[in-house]
């Protein structure tokens, strides 16, 4: 089992200049979400293939424990076809920015329109808290429940 310690940024805009390393198209849906466990399974699509995930994730806060591991489609498909949810759909840049790799987020179909975000993991507490953003960054909302991908597919859902 993974640590899974990140911040979260808003963005309202950014760099032409971005060095993206890799594009995905996801589509995301919880099976099941509490305030201190979730259970995923995505459906990523990168340069034409497919794959498919299950993750878990436990724990509040900045640290938390994740575990993925791959699924076939036969499997999402059961399962996201048996809930008839909407899944969260996003795309998602692996962006290179002085040397380390984040994850920029356009969401498609969130309540909040034209929302965007970009992530960055860390291996230690110690590194998140002495972590310093790009001025173009926007807000931290990295303790936001609001902008927990578990909670803008819990909106989606009530529309």
């Amino acid at each position: 089992m993974a640590q899974e310690i990140e911040r979260k940024y808003l963005l309202t805009s950014y760099p032409d200049n971005l060095h993206i390393t890799r594009t995905q198209e996801i589509d995301q849906t919880y099976l099941a979400s509490t305030e201190s466990e979730s259970l995923r399974v995505r459906r990523l699509l990168s340069n034409g293939e497919e794959t498919f995930t299950m993750t878990h994730k436990a724990g509040r806060g900045i640290s938390r424990d994740e575990t993925e591991f791959q699924i076939g489609k036969e499997m999402y498909e059961q399962l996201t076809e048996r809930l008839q949810v909407t899944p969260l759909k996003k795309t998602r840049h692996k962006v290179l920015l002085d040397g380390r790799t984040y994850d920029m987020d356009i969401y498609h179909n969130t309540v909040q329109q034209g929302l965007m975000t970009i992530e960055i993991e860390f291996d230690s507490e110690d590194e998140f808290h002495a972590y310093q953003a790009p001025d173009w960054f926007g807000e931290d909302v990295t303790e936001q429940e609001q902008y927990l991908n578990s909670q803008l597919w819990q909106d989606i859902q009530s529309r």
